[in-house]
């Protein structure tokens, strides 16, 4: 009769605890869009006197078009996101953040004559933002990462992974996260949403952190001696 009890105790202890845990390991996640404050482009060198050195030189603002690299100059395209306002919530951590944007061939310049010349690969440099166009912000980027597009075609979207870069703008306070789009290798690409039919955004993907969870045979002693010590005070008491 003991033995019946004690199984009763453990199933009706087991079925809860496991829901219970299951239901704990899950995490919510939310996702938020940010359109880019500003966008623009600097060009390094070109057709008129100006060194091809690294250095921006042209500044053009409200801009977002053509990302070349050629035997005369570089163009990149830049885009700044407010991120002032945006905090996180307790327990909550940023899982993922992109930076996106649609490609499109067809262009040619600064040396690129052949309009398919594909560059095969295209970086995205982050730096501290100030809200403000800059031909300075040309040489300002660290490299954050890279998409191949040597197998690429025209209206595809660029998913470029900038999660440590933005986790570290947001742990800083920082008003401002600034993306520059520049061609890795000799070639010319357009990143113009008016042909490649996806504005530039950033993505941010957040999760909440678990809580911490004793351990299942810590729960389960814990319970089960509960239900048979409620269950022997009830057997005295009758």
């Amino acid at each position: 009769m003991n033995n019946l009890y004690y199984k009763v105790a453990v199933a009706f202890v087991c079925t809860p605890l496991g829901v219970a845990l299951e239901a704990n390991e899950q995490a919510k996640a939310a996702s938020f869009t940010f359109i880019p404050a500003i966008t623009f482009e600097v060009i390094d060198g070109g057709y008129d006197g100006d060194s091809f050195d690294g250095l921006g030189d042209l500044l053009i603002p409200n801009n977002f078009d053509t990302v070349v690299r050629g035997t005369i100059g570089e163009a990149a395209q830049f885009a700044e996101i407010d991120i002032g306002s945006f905090s996180l919530a307790p327990n909550t951590v940023i899982s993922r953040a992109i930076f996106q944007t649609g490609i499109y061939f067809g262009v040619t310049g600064l040396g690129v004559d052949y309009e398919y010349t594909n560059p095969g690969s295209l970086g995205i440099f982050g730096y501290i933002g100030n809200g403000t166009a800059e031909a300075s912000d040309f040489e300002a980027g660290m490299l954050l990462s890279s998409v191949d597009i040597s197998s690429s075609s025209s209206g595809d979207t660029l998913n470029f992974d900038v999660t440590s870069f933005v986790n570290q703008r947001v742990s800083n306070g920082d008003a401002f996260a600034g993306f520059g789009i520049r061609a890795l290798n000799f070639g010319a690409i357009s990143v113009t949403p008016t042909f490649s039919r996806v504005s530039p955004k950033l993505i941010v993907e957040t999760a909440d952190v678990a809580e911490p969870v004793p351990e299942p045979t810590t729960i389960f002693g814990s319970a089960i001696g509960l239900c048979l010590g409620q269950w022997l005070r009830r057997k005295k008491s009758s």
